[in-house]
């Protein structure tokens, strides 16, 4: 019901009453939220995607489940986060119990669904490490957005997907370019600290997914996949998925770890054997004798041979001490480390027989066209 007071419209809505303009604000608000679903699709289907919502707060769905159309499968809406991974049940059962009168039946595979273990400890170490770390450099951040020569402008008008967004470093960046939109998605738990970061944005668009079947449509002029895909179980693999997301005329860029010195790697693999195996907090803890390392090859090592490349065996240097720590740990504990030539990727681009753009050797990353 609408009433006019003193030259000024007021709503009522559900019994409370708000100024016309404060409502229009909160529709809108919530309709952004509710556009998540013209970006995101049933995994490996592309089924469209229905939306019941059970709890809203300041414009955002916090908790609510999806349905796919034609499959009926659902997935839950959980702190703001659509959730499409495969071991729902393991990760959420509390909110499950929450919220069980309002989902009814709970779905047999939330409960039935799980990873290979590699990809669960990958799962769970990038979750314990972007919940400890998650700053926001624009400097930084901005050198990994140009790399393979691409510049703001280059972002300007375009759908985007970060494949394996994190904590949203990248999206942040990216999204701040004017007239864009940014869908993240990612395996782990980070994504609700990329939510807690980024939910006031309106062109952005979060999801908890994996790479190997992501829950996104075919809709992106630029997908990109930056210190990701070389921590799932097959780089390439990896590559062709993200690649079915990209529209004709589109580009992808990615990378992996280089493979620099083959002793170097084969002493890092003797090591990780072990790492990766630790108890997260353990090796967290540990990887601060990063910092003494770090701030000698800052001062002088990084000009002593032998001192340089010893050191980069290790730890991953860094003149920010933090950064350095975060990805020491980074480098040690996920199960899985691949490492590729940037030839290999360029192969992997001519085989999909895409344009080659250009390559970055100093990130071992390719960005290429889709004809």
């Amino acid at each position: 019901m609408i009433g006019k007071q003193s030259g000024k419209y007021s709503v009522y809505k559900n019994g409370i009453k708000y100024s016309l303009k404060i409502l229009i604000i909160l529709e809108r608000k919530l309709t952004m939220k509710k556009s998540w679903l013209d970006y995101l699709a049933e995994p490996e289907t592309g089924n469209e995607l229905t939306l019941e919502e059970f709890e809203v707060e300041d414009g955002h769905i916090m908790q609510g489940l999806i349905t796919a159309q034609n499959s009926g499968r659902k997935y839950p809406v959980i702190d703001g986060v659509p959730v499409f991974v495969e071991n729902i049940g393991e990760l959420y059962n509390h909110w499950i119990e929450k919220y069980k009168s309002k989902i009814g039946e709970v779905p047999k595979e939330w409960n039935a669904g799980s990873y290979e273990m590699g990809t669960h400890k990958v799962q769970s170490s990038f979750s314990y490490e972007w919940k400890k770390y998650n700053r926001m450099i624009e400097n930084y951040d901005a050198q990994y957005a140009h790399q393979t020569g691409i510049e703001d402008s280059f972002y300007n008008g375009k759908t985007i997907m970060d494949a394996g967004c994190g904590y949203g470093r990248h999206v942040n960046y990216i999204s701040s370019v004017e007239d864009t939109k940014v869908v993240g998605v990612d395996l782990s738990e980070a994504i609700f600290v990329a939510f807690s970061l980024l939910k006031d944005k309106d062109n952005v668009v979060l999801a908890q997914g994996d790479l190997n079947k992501p829950p996104v449509k075919q809709v992106f002029d630029f997908v990109y996949s930056w210190g990701v895909l070389h921590h799932t179980p097959s780089v390439k693999k990896g590559f062709e998925s993200i690649l079915r997301y990209v529209k004709p005329g589109g580009q992808i860029s990615f990378n992996a770890y280089r493979n620099w010195n083959v002793i170097g790697t084969k002493i890092q693999g003797f090591i990780r054997f072990f790492t990766c195996r630790m108890p997260k907090s353990l090796l967290y803890y540990l990887s601060y004798y990063s910092v003494p390392m770090n701030f000698f090859y800052q001062i002088i090592g990084q000009y002593i041979p032998g001192i340089k490349q010893l050191t980069h065996v290790f730890i991953k240097p860094n003149p920010d001490w933090r950064i350095c720590h975060t990805d020491t740990f980074d480098w040690w504990h996920p199960f899985y480390n691949h490492y590729h030539k940037l030839g290999e990727l360029r192969d992997w681009v001519k085989e999909k027989k895409l344009n080659l753009i250009q390559d970055d050797i100093t990130y071992n990353a390719v960005r290429a066209e889709l004809g």
